[in-house]
């Protein structure tokens, strides 16, 4: 029996290359701008016919043109996706979780904080555990990436202890007792997308 030479596997075929989401800000404040311009996926366009999403941070009235996403809170949430939002996050959400939400809303998807659906729904919305400063809600996404202490503080450039001392604060106002409930109740609470 002679000895057939092993084929190497064939090459895995690349994943298809996305163009980045064309984003324009309806109103174009410097710290949103900056934020914006710095994720990858996101390409910032000066006409809004031209995007492929609209950042607002007030609710209006439905229009025409691309779909816009909102960033507010609490009544005005609501009131946003009454008008056509297609998408609303809270002012103050992680660049992360405003990427991942820019590029689902691009592909024809909605973002809704699960408190708005309820009230949508005519349902009682399940208290927003709030109060995480920027930081924690930093730390918050980087726990739901299942991230160790160590990787957050290399992440987020900080010390080791800072990290920890950041980790329990999050599952303190949280009200978690570890740090997979911690992302749960994030997730419910709209602080945190999986």
């Amino acid at each position: 029996m002679a000895d057939t030479p092993l084929k190497p596997p064939p090459a895995a075929e690349a994943a298809p290359h996305r163009a980045p989401v064309a984003v324009a800000l309806r109103q174009a404040e410097p710290e949103l701008t900056a934020r914006l311009a710095a994720l990858p996926g996101l390409r910032l366009v000066a006409d809004p016919d031209a995007a492929d999403v609209l950042v607002a941070e007030a609710p209006s009235p439905a229009r025409e043109g691309p779909p816009v996403l909102v960033l507010a809170e609490g009544a005005a949430a609501v009131a946003a996706l009454k008008a056509g939002a297609r998408a609303v996050l809270p002012p103050e959400a992680p660049a992360a979780q405003l990427e991942a939400a820019l590029t689902a809303v691009a592909r024809g998807l909605s973002v809704l904080p699960p408190g708005a659906l309820a009230t949508l729904a005519g349902r009682e919305p399940v208290p927003v555990e709030a109060g995480l400063t920027r930081r924690e809600r930093e730390v918050l996404d980087l726990l739901a990436a299942g991230a160790s202490n160590k990787v957050i503080a290399r992440r987020l450039n900080l010390s080791f202890h800072t990290a920890k001392a950041h980790v329990a604060s999050v599952l303190q106002k949280l009200g978690a007792s570890s740090r997979a409930d911690a992302v749960a109740r994030g997730a419910r609470a709209g602080l945190v997308l999986l």
